[in-house]
């Protein structure tokens, strides 16, 4: 019976178990976020992502969503298979939910409901119970406020008792930080001594384009 030298067999243990940390080591189980902030508008309805990679099920494990201010807020909190509010930041009641039944495919997600300006900041995603180095994970969300057009008239020059038409430059700036300052400029015509609400008037009736 042919046998290996015990220096050929030690040198494949070693290998062996070498190979089998590398292998452990990237599959280990860790909590992953979005590359990007979330954007969103005040009023509107967004998901904070949060996902366990590669996926395993979360049903069984602690949850904690919490907003990272000058003093941390209790976001959120998911343990022993159901949501537990108890200590919930007041601003948050009945403004959050976790997609239950994606659980069990590692989805911790956070939805949240009517987004306010001072909802915008740092959130962490944290599962303290998961058996790895990577427990959280932090989302940006930016709030943009959503305002009405303001619609300025700069001039309208009327010549003579038949005027024609000349060119009045209406200013619509839109207020907020997603938004950006909108100029266009419209033909206007015009009757001596117009008023402003006979422009918008017209403006209505689409005879000013």
């Amino acid at each position: 019976m042919k046998t290996f030298p015990t220096s050929a067999v030690w040198c494949f243990g070693i290998l062996f178990i070498s190979a089998s940390l590398i292998t452990t080591g990237s599959s280990e189980v860790q909590v992953v976020g979005p590359a990007d902030r979330v954007d969103a508008l005040a009023g509107d309805d967004i998901i904070l992502p949060c996902s366990l990679k590669p996926n395993i099920s979360a049903k069984d494990m602690l949850v904690q969503w919490t907003g990272l201010y000058l003093k941390t807020r209790n976001v959120h909190l998911y343990r022993q298979g159901r949501d537990s509010n108890e200590d919930q930041f007041p601003s948050y009641r009945g403004r959050t939910s976790m997609f239950h039944e994606e659980l069990k495919n590692g989805n911790v997600s956070l939805k949240l409901t009517r987004v306010t300006l001072s909802d915008a900041g740092s959130y962490r995603c944290f599962l303290p119970t998961l058996t790895s180095q990577v427990k959280e994970t932090t989302v940006q969300l930016f709030v943009g406020a959503v305002s009405q057009p303001v619609i300025s008239v700069l001039s309208c020059i009327c010549v003579g008792a038949v005027s024609q038409p000349v060119i009045s430059v209406l200013s619509c700036i839109c207020v907020g930080a997603v938004s950006q300052p909108v100029i266009s400029v419209f033909s206007c015509i015009c009757r001596c001594c117009i008023s402003a609400s006979d422009l918008f008037y017209l403006v209505s009736l689409g005879a000013v384009s």
